[in-house]
């Protein structure tokens, strides 16, 4: 089927969605597609703006181009924020749903984010959230202002090099009433941070975490210990583990509802013929 002149402005809906079907993982294709006509522009305008990465720190040269944010912003500080104002008074943050803060500068702070708190209310169907990195308890008393905007849409949250303890963490994660699928790669304990002895709000429920849980390098009897005891805890079907001590937990109190367990390297625990871990997994897996 061809197009000529003016028939692209009639393009049958089913033929936008069958190429937009191609395309999904092809930013640089979507863009180009939105520019062929009014039709596809608009079509493919929520697809291109999904994804939001606010960045402090320019990427090395050398690195691949990313592709998934549209928006990045390379320089330091809390200038960072202000691409949110562009693209909320441009109207595209109601299609953002996958949204990253990569703040290696520490201006990832609840300080430099109270002004822009607006912005991020616009932000009305979020989906997935990405903090690299993460110093926790400076977020804990003001969670509310800084995220509570997105507890009702939130499904996948990962959120790496963790600066806190493991209650302070439980405690973040715990605020995500909808959460499904939950990725902590590396987080770090400090006892000489006065962070350290910040005080936790009562836990009082857990997310559901029906979908996968992957852990990196985590102590995953502090971390998930929390979790794990509270009612209706996890029922992950999926767990991706990668280097963690005492996995052994984690494998436990998901044995009724895993089904699957990929990515599994537990040096921490031992050598992999003698590893309790390794035989739980093959004993769920069987």
């Amino acid at each position: 089927m061809q197009f000529t002149g003016s028939g692209w402005k009639h393009l049958p809906q089913e033929l936008v969605d069958e190429i937009l079907g191609h395309l999904l993982d092809d930013l640089d294709a979507l863009e180009a597609c939105s520019l062929t006509c009014k039709p596809l522009f608009g079509a493919t305008r929520p697809l291109i703006h999904q994804r939001m990465c606010l960045v402090s720190k320019p990427p090395y040269l050398g690195y691949p181009k990313p592709k998934e944010p549209l928006f990045s912003f390379c320089r330091g500080g809390p200038e960072a924020f202000e691409r949110l104002v562009v693209a909320n008074r441009s109207g595209l943050l109601r299609y953002t749903r996958y949204l990253t803060f990569k703040m290696d500068d520490g201006s990832f702070n609840p300080t430099n984010m109270q002004k822009y708190h607006p912005h991020l209310r616009s932000i009305t169907n979020l989906h997935s959230l990405t903090l690299v990195p993460f110093r926790i308890h400076p977020f804990i008393p003001v969670f509310r202002e800084c995220f509570g905007m997105f507890t009702c849409t939130l499904r996948h949250l990962e959120i790496r090099n963790a600066l806190g303890t493991g209650l302070q963490l439980s405690y973040i994660v715990s605020q995500f009433p909808l959460l499904e699928d939950l990725t902590i790669v590396s987080p770090t304990e400090d006892a000489a941070h006065p962070g350290h002895r910040h005080p936790v709000p009562a836990i009082t429920e857990s997310p559901p975490l029906r979908g996968t849980l992957g852990l990196v390098k985590v102590d995953a009897r502090e971390l998930f210990g929390g979790l794990a005891a509270l009612p209706g805890g996890p029922n992950c079907c999926s767990l991706e583990l990668f280097r963690c001590k005492d996995s052994q937990v984690v494998l436990e109190a998901c044995s009724h509802s895993i089904t699957s367990v990929s990515y599994l390297w537990c040096v921490w625990d031992g050598d992999s013929e003698s590893n309790p871990c390794i035989r739980s997994i093959l004993r769920y897996n069987s």
